[in-house]
């Protein structure tokens, strides 16, 4: 095993010193990026207690893949292990929606104010996570495979949940929340 000093120093050995605060800006983008139109447009259509999960999950799906594939072109002999990453940023964007729900619950301020942070959130973690969860080796096509099924399936999530599950409700289109 090893510790914390040979990560620092393999990290900085094999990445331009660049590759972080890159990863974690393209990341908290695309994280925004998913994040908002699925909270304007679904919050239109299902109950913000339902998509603001969707939302910060998809997010930070988004987030996990591009800060996996920024650090993977920064890095010379490792990649990230995309499944790992996604998963660790997958976990903080539930805790980062909890948040979220309640933030928009007991603070007066529209939920656009908390959906950058919220990004902000995601693109650190992914970024830490990226760093943190890689392995030797490149794996360039078993990595592109990986993130087209994820990519797939983080549509698939969204497509069920607004239509899918509010097609079986009646309420959906009709709720009027504290949004």
């Amino acid at each position: 095993m090893s510790n914390f000093k040979d990560e620092v120093d393999m990290d900085s050995a094999t990445a331009s010193p660049i590759a972080g605060p890159l990863s974690w800006v393209l990341s908290s983008l695309a994280a925004f990026a998913m994040i908002l139109p699925l909270m304007a447009w679904g919050g239109l259509v299902v109950p913000p207690q339902l998509i603001a999960p969707v939302a910060s999950l998809t997010g930070g799906l988004l987030a996990g893949l591009v800060t996996s594939w920024v650090r993977n072109a920064f890095m010379s002999d490792a990649s990230s292990r995309i499944l790992v990453v996604v998963g660790t940023t997958a976990a903080a964007a539930l805790v980062v929606a909890v948040i979220m729900f309640l933030a928009s619950m007991f603070l007066p301020m529209p939920i656009i104010f908390h959906l950058p942070i919220a990004a902000m959130i995601l693109g650190a973690f992914a970024s830490w996570a990226a760093w943190r969860f890689r392995s030797p080796g490149r794996r360039l096509a078993r990595d592109a495979l990986i993130s087209l099924v994820l990519l797939v399936g983080g549509a698939a999530l969204i497509m069920l949940t607004l239509f899918g599950f509010c097609a079986t409700l009646l309420t959906c289109s009709a709720y009027s929340g504290p949004f």
